[in-house]
């Protein structure tokens, strides 16, 4: 079962307040837990919510009049600003013992939680970020594009990828981290987040992402269809295997080498 999680500190609290030391060294123990708790699999994300008085509303539909009611203010009704988490747990007294065991640590407050079901993606295709113990072995080349999510599609029909996981940046549209797998091996992307201080990546000839593969004419035809312009013929090269170099529509140059057929 899957269930939302919000935290809220309690405001009336009289436990004395902690210094900045004693609040960095909480961060930090609460940050560890979180990491278990991911790399268990009982926690799929966690974040914050904002103050609903300047992020938050409701949006109401009224005979086809769209109206946007502002939040009140204070404490009451509506959300506030808190923490929030998903959570993976077999039943709601499971969930229950889980979170009282979190709210000791975390301090005065009350959490609230919620079982609800997920459509899309399944569940399973989203249960918890990848950690590096979960990466191939090897260099992995991380590109980054305007449109992460139109590359990813198009990988997918192209060179037959198959998406590992997919995080969103704070917009809920931009992809902060995406991890395909490719003939066996990795291949990681994102969308540019200039405003981090990431702009884009300049295009450079000056590497090749290379497919060694058994059935090249398989490969080398599908990504064709699929839209990559073909720049170096699929031939016999001179060191005897057959290769050819190809470019997708976003710029990345591409290879396909097999064995020559004898």
């Amino acid at each position: 079962m899957r269930f939302i999680t919000i935290f809220k500190s309690d405001p009336n609290s009289n436990a004395p307040r902690p210094s900045d030391q004693e609040m960095a060294l909480h961060r930090e123990e609460m940050g560890r837990e979180i990491e278990k708790a991911i790399a268990a699999g009982t926690m799929v994300s966690n974040g914050g919510i904002g103050l609903r008085e300047t992020t938050g509303g409701r949006i109401h539909n009224k005979g086809g009049k769209i109206t946007v009611e502002a939040p009140p203010r204070g404490d009451g009704g509506w959300m506030a600003a808190a923490g929030f988490g998903i959570v993976n747990a077999d039943s709601r007294e499971a969930v229950i013992e889980t979170l009282s065991q979190q709210i000791l640590k975390m301090g005065e407050g009350a959490v609230e939680f919620i079982h609800y079901n997920q459509f899309y993606p399944a569940p399973e295709a989203s249960f918890a970020p990848p950690t590096s113990a979960s990466y191939p072995a090897g260099v992995i080349p991380y590109l980054s594009f305007d449109n992460a999510t139109d590359v990813i599609a198009f990988y997918i029909k192209a060179f037959g990828a198959k998406e590992i996981a997919r995080m969103y940046g704070e917009d809920g549209k931009r992809i902060m981290h995406c991890q395909l797998e490719i003939n066996g091996g990795g291949l990681m992307l994102s969308d540019n987040f200039v405003e981090y201080g990431l702009p884009p990546t300049q295009r450079s000839r000056s590497y090749v992402m290379q497919l060694v593969v058994p059935d090249g004419d398989i490969w080398w035809d599908r990504a064709v269809k699929a839209g990559c312009r073909e720049t170096m013929p699929f031939a016999v090269a001179p060191w005897g295997d057959r290769y050819g170099q190809m470019l997708d529509p976003f710029g990345v140059t591409w290879s396909v080498s097999c064995p020559a057929k004898r």
